[in-house]
């Protein structure tokens, strides 16, 4: 069977690696694969630069426009601290969003979908920008072979195993949609990146609607695509610029990090160490 999803994926090679033009005046920036990537499926990732988030939550706003996320929740998450003594304080940013992760080095295979009852579910075809179809198991929590992890909230039962086995806190249950699975039940979310947008050559809303470019996407399995660049230039692969490395699982999501602020924010905060905390409710 091939996966709905995938229907016009092959659009983004005509949109080509420059972008496209919309109406003449607006050019619009894409996820782009080039020869370098394209003897497998892509392995979709973002770079998150502190350096640049301003904390404006943009980012969280088009998340729920986009997605149409229900009332009081959110998929694209701002964590803000303001910590030091005043007048020397520093207000710091971390944005927080699920980590599409590749899962542990023995199977491959994310926490959230292990712990799947529905997983592995029906097999499912995944067709590559050049055409190239790779089979691969779905399930109500799933991850295609392009690192995407989707939620099937037909298939869902509202069991709630894959919201305690995120170790990031990413997933929740959904008040207004019912688990498939099991109707008496709500049905589990999450970030999706934006999977329909992805799949006709566009990047998620968050990163298009990000002011100062603080969020980059693109293909990690391309050498020659920004996020692999940024990657590279700035030694992401090492752990200390991944949220919770100890975890294994072996996030695609990085941070740019250069003051420090990742571990200020997020790991030091169970630990008692900031002044002020706000979190936002996902």
């Amino acid at each position: 069977m091939t996966d709905s999803k995938q229907g016009k994926i092959s659009r983004r090679q005509f949109l080509g690696t420059t972008g496209v033009a919309v109406a003449g005046t607006v050019t619009l920036a894409v996820p782009t694969v080039t020869r370098a990537a394209e003897k497998k499926a892509p392995r979709w990732g973002m770079v998150m630069d502190l350096r640049k988030c301003i904390g404006c939550r943009a980012c969280t706003v088009a998340c729920k426009a986009e997605n149409n996320v229900s009332l009081g929740r959110f998929r694209a998450v701002i964590q803000e601290a303001t910590f030091g003594t005043f007048p020397n304080t520093q207000k710091a940013f971390l944005p927080i969003m699920c980590n599409h992760c590749e899962g542990n080095e023995k199977d491959g295979v994310p926490p959230c979908v292990k712990d799947c009852p529905e997983y592995p579910g029906k097999r499912m075809t995944y067709v590559t920008p050049e055409g190239k179809k790779i089979r691969y198991r779905g399930g109500a929590t799933y991850k295609r072979p392009d690192g995407v992890i989707l939620i099937d909230k037909e298939l869902c039962i509202g069991c709630g195993k894959c919201i305690d086995a995120c170790p990031y806190g990413v997933r929740s249950f959904d008040p207004f949609v019912k688990a498939g699975g099991d109707p008496e039940k709500q049905a589990a979310d999450k970030c999706d990146l934006c999977v329909h947008r992805l799949d006709n050559g566009l990047e998620p809303a968050c990163v298009n609607t990000c002011q100062g470019r603080a969020r980059i996407f693109g293909d990690l399995n391309d050498p020659d695509s920004e996020v692999s660049r940024l990657v590279r230039e700035h030694n992401l692969d090492k752990d200390a610029h991944v949220l919770l490395a100890e975890k294994g699982t072996k996030p695609n999501v990085y941070y740019i990090d250069p003051d420090g602020l990742l571990e200020k924010l997020y790991t030091a905060r169970k630990k008692g160490k900031l002044d002020h905390f706000v979190d936002q409710v996902v």
